[in-house]
């Protein structure tokens, strides 16, 4: 196995595939009547592991690219301006810029995100935890409703304005200061129990590091929200399956809620998963009747089958090609003594073929055959002029 340039660029695209992809299906609100939400999530999951491996096996297919990716070079290897450090120069390409720029942005970010994620763990690490015995007692039921056996602290903080839940291995679920009724609770300690469960915290990590990586991607930010709506469905659609009418009902109260405590994006959108991830009212108003109509028990086996099949296709497919520049070198890529051949230079046709010189008398090159067509605009002399 091998990395190269163009197999990062190569990867770049076909992450970018699976972005739009992924983009793409989410904001089909048919999708999620017609097909399973794990077509979603496996999508997601390919998408993610193409980012982080980048690798070229030996049965790679080389696909040679004439225009664009001669084109890109080009642009990457154009000089903006040159560094003299004693009696060394060096050229300052685009390529060599756009690599410190994202870099240096990368590192920016990272660190952003990282003082305000430890502020906020620290935060709320040091809260107490609620000793409201209706909220506890509601969260021991719902632990064992879901099987869950580590250890779930319950935060409740009038300045936050959505429930959410924070960590992996210490899962901190964070509550606002609003009056719920019991049935109401349960919606909301279920939803942000089954994010424990089913390790959204995780993802949603792992798409955060991928934002940082490629900040100056757009897609990548629309993707990051994508993810967070389809973790929204995914919970509803577990959580329909253990609520009865009544209780689903309760539950879209809570919701309810929860829309008209928010106002803004708040520090946690990055870092926690929450039960609002944003108010867009399409959204919502979708969410709402696939709990109520209760869309998600429906299946449709032999559909997700025929969507699944040509992903993973796509996905291992994308090992299988890297596109490559092809194209005839110039002798400025070899060395910088090597000879240029201008309009003033001309031609002498001999037995075997021809000899290029320059204005001065000087041979260039020689060649055997006829002359190229791509030297038809030189002058042709004959031999001794």
């Amino acid at each position: 196995m091998d990395i190269t340039i163009f197999t990062v660029f190569t990867s770049f695209l076909w992450v970018n595939l699976f972005m739009g992809l992924i983009v793409f299906l989410g904001r089909r609100r048919g999708f999620y009547r017609n097909f399973s939400l794990y077509v979603l999530l496996m999508l997601i999951l390919l998408c993610i592991l193409k980012v982080f491996v980048v690798v070229e096996f030996p049965f790679i297919i080389v696909i040679n690219s004439t225009r664009f990716m001669i084109m890109l070079l080009r642009m990457c290897r154009y000089p903006v301006f040159t560094i003299d450090i004693g009696s060394i120069e060096f050229n300052i390409v685009t390529g060599y810029i756009f690599v410190i720029f994202s870099v240096t942005g990368t590192i920016i970010f990272a660190w952003k995100n990282f003082k305000r994620c430890s502020r906020i763990c620290r935060f709320f690490d040091f809260m107490p935890e609620t000793k409201d015995d209706n909220v506890n007692e509601i969260l021991k039921s719902v632990k064992k409703e879901l099987n869950i056996e580590k250890r779930i602290k319950v935060v409740i903080h009038n300045k936050i304005q959505s429930p959410a839940v924070i960590g992996y291995f210490k899962p901190v679920i964070i509550l606002p200061d609003l009056e719920f009724t019991k049935g109401e609770l349960k919606g909301i300690l279920l939803h942000e129990g089954i994010h424990c469960k089913y390790k959204h915290v995780i993802i949603k990590f792992i798409v955060e590091v991928i934002k940082i990586l490629l900040w100056w991607n757009p897609l990548v930010h629309i993707f990051a929200g994508e993810v967070n709506k389809i973790f929204e469905f995914h919970v509803d659609k577990k959580l329909s399956a253990l609520l009865n009418e009544e209780e689903r009902e309760s539950y879209l109260k809570g919701i309810i809620k929860v829309i008209e405590n928010c106002q803004q994006k708040g520090e946690l959108s990055s870092i926690a998963i929450g039960l609002v991830e944003d108010n867009d009212k399409e959204n919502m108003v979708q969410r709402f009747k696939m709990i109520l109509e209760n869309m998600y028990s429906k299946k449709h086996t032999v559909k997700n089958l025929a969507l699944i099949l040509p992903v993973l296709f796509m996905f291992f497919a994308s090992y299988l090609f890297v596109i490559m520049p092809y194209g005839e070198p110039t002798y400025e890529d070899f060395n910088d003594g090597a000879p240029v051949i201008t309009p003033d230079c001309y031609i002498v046709k001999n037995e075997d073929g021809y000899v290029i010189y320059d204005p001065s008398g000087n041979i260039l090159l020689t060649f055997k055959g006829e002359i190229d067509e791509k030297y038809y605009y030189l002058e042709v002399r004959e031999s001794g002029q």
